[in-house]
């Protein structure tokens, strides 16, 4: 019996190996994702933030010009956008406007806390573009500290 189950495990794996690593539906998604415009620059709006409020905008020109519907805004306490251990991620959407900056403001957060921001844009058909992060001067991600500013 052993044998036998030994046998089928073989003629599975000679299987799919032989079928390679392509996938059709997900080899076009992504060349779809890859092809749309994400937003540009995420910055951090200082005068408009306080210890409890975040604000960003972000420049929205190219995803507007290619038909973005909307926008996605995750702001999280771990940089890998993770919630789970105690982290926070806030996950917001906010219609395409005619301003070539789109702009959130997040309220509720904690006083002192360290934040991480990305934006997606979307599309229709749901397709959403590549994030861009709020970074800093050498393009890196960075956390905010909401009424503070960058931690670089």
């Amino acid at each position: 019996m052993k044998r036998l189950v030994y046998m089928v495990a073989a003629v599975l794996i000679a299987v799919v190996a032989s079928c390679g690593t392509k996938d059709p539906v997900r080899d076009m998604l992504l060349e779809r994702t890859a092809s749309l415009s994400a937003p540009g620059q995420v910055t951090y709006d200082g005068p408009n933030s306080t210890a409890t409020v975040l604000a960003i905008y972000w420049d929205a020109t190219s995803a507007l010009a290619s038909g973005a519907v909307e926008f996605h805004i995750d702001v999280a306490t771990d940089e890998f956008f993770f919630s789970g251990d105690g982290g926070t991620l806030i996950s917001k959407v906010v219609p395409v406007s005619s301003s070539p900056n789109d702009a959130i403001m997040i309220t509720g957060l904690t006083s002192g806390q360290s934040y991480y921001v990305r934006v997606a844009a979307v599309y229709p058909g749901p397709s959403k573009s590549e994030w861009a992060y709020l970074s800093g001067a050498d393009g890196k991600p960075v956390a905010v500290i909401p009424g503070k500013g960058l931690v670089e």
